[in-house]
């Protein structure tokens, strides 16, 4: 999926095994999952994950 850098597509594979709902990372190869419309990853940077973190309490 990750064709920028291929040894990101661990992290993406492991996301969608888990069901995860999103990938933190500030990599810009990871805005290309944006692109695809399944299986939908949602890739968030630092800030945003812990704004939500911070909600969330």
């Amino acid at each position: 999926m990750i064709e920028a850098d291929p040894d990101d597509n661990k992290f993406a594979d492991c996301a969608i095994v888990a069901n995860a709902e999103y990938i933190v990372s500030e990599d810009a190869h990871f805005r290309i999952l944006a692109t695809f419309p399944f299986p939908k990853i949602k890739v968030v940077g630092l800030d945003e994950f812990l704004a939500d973190l911070l909600v969330d309490i």
